[in-house]
C-alpha cells in the first residue's frame, strides 16, 4: 500500500502547481492533528525521524498515477 495516496488533495494541488511552475526549489508543509482529544490540551510528537523517513520515501508508480488521474 503507497501511502503517499493517503496525503491531503491540498497536497497534490500544491504539487501539481509546482511542477506546471518548473518550481524545483526547496519546499516546506507542515505536518499537524487536526483535533486533540477533549481531555487533552497538549500534544507529544514521537517518532517524527521515522516519519520523515517516510515522507523522503514516497513515490508513486502509473497505476497510483492512473489512480489519482481518475
Amino acid at each position: 500500500m503507497n501511502l503517499g495516496l493517503f496525503t491531503d488533495l491540498y497536497e497534490f494541488r500544491m504539487l501539481q502547481a509546482y511542477w506546471e511552475l518548473d518550481h524545483d526549489e526547496l519546499a516546506v508543509f507542515s505536518h499537524f492533528v487536526r483535533r486533540l482529544p477533549p481531555s487533552r490540551n497538549f500534544l507529544i510528537a514521537c517518532g517524527l525521524e521515522d516519519l520523515l523517513g517516510e515522507i523522503e520515501g514516497l513515490g508513486f508508480n502509473e497505476d497510483d498515477c492512473s489512480y489519482l488521474a481518475a
